[in-house]
């Protein structure tokens, strides 16, 4: 995902909704004659980098750090896709919300917990003359709550893993439609971003 021995969680983070974001536009493709096959690249690289933090001492911070780099990116992508409006983006964050915790079949399922994050995102988007601007730091704690109420003693790989990916896999098709499913634009914007 980048070059260093320690990837940041930026980086990562779009890394992985690149890869995913081509993946669906590849899926999208009216060139291709079926579907690619599952890219197993998403999941050993988070693998590997959530395995390279854990190794370095810093696994929960990084992963949280990751997560709301994901988390903050999908919600961009939403907010856009519903014309800036936050009251449409919060309509569809409910009936989705449901539609995620009905289908969750996982015992431990990640779906409840990246909503509860999302959520927290998506009220960041109606500025409230009521309330101060918050800060980074705040913001990061409101979201490591459900984040590490999530991670499981001697699971924190797994359990990190999971969370990713399901933003990730949020992200990158939301990122894919955002661009008409255009691989040169979808790289353009991901690497305008690093």
């Amino acid at each position: 995902m980048t070059d260093t021995d320690h990837p940041t969680p930026r980086a990562a983070a779009l890394a992985l909704i690149t890869t995913a974001a081509l993946d669906e536009a590849a899926r999208n493709d009216p060139a291709v004659d079926s579907p690619p096959p599952a890219n197993w690249e998403i999941y050993d690289c988070l693998t590997a980098v959530l395995e390279t933090w854990r190794d370095g001492g810093t696994l929960k911070e990084d992963s949280l750090r990751l997560t709301e780099h994901l988390a903050a990116e999908l919600c961009a992508y939403l907010y856009q896709r519903f014309g800036q409006d936050p009251d449409r983006l919060r309509d569809w964050l409910v009936d989705f919300g449901d539609q995620v915790a009905r289908t969750q079949q996982h015992a431990h399922p990640a779906g409840p917990t990246a909503i509860d994050i999302l959520s927290t995102l998506a009220n960041d988007l109606t500025p409230r003359p009521d309330r101060p601007a918050e800060t980074e730091r705040e913001r990061l704690t409101r979201i490591a709550v459900p984040y590490l109420g999530y991670l499981r003693p001697d699971h924190e790989v797994e359990d990190a893993r999971e969370i990713a990916l399901t933003f990730t896999l949020w992200a990158g098709p939301q990122l894919a439609a955002l661009l008409d499913h255009h691989y040169k634009r979808i790289n353009a914007y991901t690497s305008a971003r690093n």
